[in-house]
């Protein structure tokens, strides 16, 4: 599963088709691969048959493991057989919140797809409000009509400011930050400030001290070494790494080709970014990977 993945919840309901059938409408359009799920309650004591026979609870979980994958076998075959782009079938046990956001955190699923429970009653049980303050990946919700609701839109330029729930989903899309937990990215968006520049702004300039790190929410921006044009940034691009990382001046100019919306991380709020080894480390691979092929590229054209 990775970030062209939908992860869709399967609960063994009356629900379950409408779910499925929504997924696949929604991966169909977005040219998504589908995972299915169904998270199962722990067993912890053992039972007996109506026989007397003694059924230990890794037996009654294998039991109920083969039958939460047929259901999900059936619900692949009848909703999902004709796709090109592979379906997933994952049977978990444990608490249903706590298992997506593992998933979550190990396979980076570009959005999940629940069917709504609002009518619980205690706002702490709403498994809904859990999953959305839980998860840093976007949920979309199927509701009691068979609508999915959620945005897990980028916000477009012309946006309301971004909320700090809009940071730490813009930061989940990043493959820099792929499999952090949602506290995790919290921290980082802590430390970043909305900013918008016009087109035609330079904002990192060749030779020159760099003072702020740039992820690029909207619009795109230009990469150029000595005047000559290297690459286009655009949603989810870095800016900035380098000089920030090492404190040397900038070996490039980047300037904006469109007006952009980024979040922007000044020196000192990148010094604590930057504290957090995992964090720094991340960078530092990001950061080296492209310079590696700004390198190559330049090593082919001089034959």
């Amino acid at each position: 599963m990775n970030a062209n993945s939908l992860l869709v919840l399967i609960e063994g309901d009356y629900g379950d088709s409408a779910l499925v059938r929504s997924a696949r409408d929604h991966a169909d359009g977005s040219g998504y691969s589908v995972t299915l799920l169904q998270v199962l309650p722990e067993v912890t004591r053992a039972s007996r048959t109506d026989r007397g026979a003694l059924v230990l609870p890794w037996q009654a979980m294998q039991v109920m493991k083969s039958a939460a994958r047929f259901d999900l076998e059936r619900l692949r075959d009848q909703f999902l057989s004709e796709r090109t782009l592979p379906t997933r079938l994952l049977v978990r046990f444990g608490d249903v919140v706590d298992e997506i956001a593992a998933v979550c955190y190990a396979a980076h699923p570009h959005a999940v797809l629940v069917r709504s429970k609002p009518r619980e009653f205690l706002r702490w049980r709403n498994r809904d409000w859990r999953l959305m303050r839980r998860l840093a990946a976007p949920v979309l919700f199927l509701d009691d009509d068979n609508r999915l609701v959620g945005d897990e839109a980028s916000p477009d330029s012309g946006a309301a400011p971004l909320t700090f729930t809009d940071k730490v989903k813009a930061l989940y899309r990043l493959p820099v930050f792929a499999g952090m937990s949602r506290k995790e990215l919290e921290m980082i968006a802590r430390n970043l400030d909305e900013a918008k520049v016009d087109a035609g702004t330079t904002v990192v300039h060749e030779g020159r001290s760099n003072r702020a790190f740039w992820i690029v929410i909207d619009g795109e921006l230009e990469l150029t070494l000595r005047g000559k044009p290297l690459e286009r940034i655009t949603s989810t691009g870095l800016v900035g790494v380098p000089s920030m990382l090492d404190s040397r001046p900038a070996w490039a100019s980047v300037t904006a080709m469109t007006p952009v919306r980024a979040l922007v991380a000044s020196t000192e709020q990148f010094r604590a970014l930057r504290a957090d080894d995992r964090i720094a480390l991340r960078l530092w691979a990001a950061t080296g990977a492209r310079l590696r092929n700004h390198i190559v590229e330049s090593m082919s054209e001089a034959g």
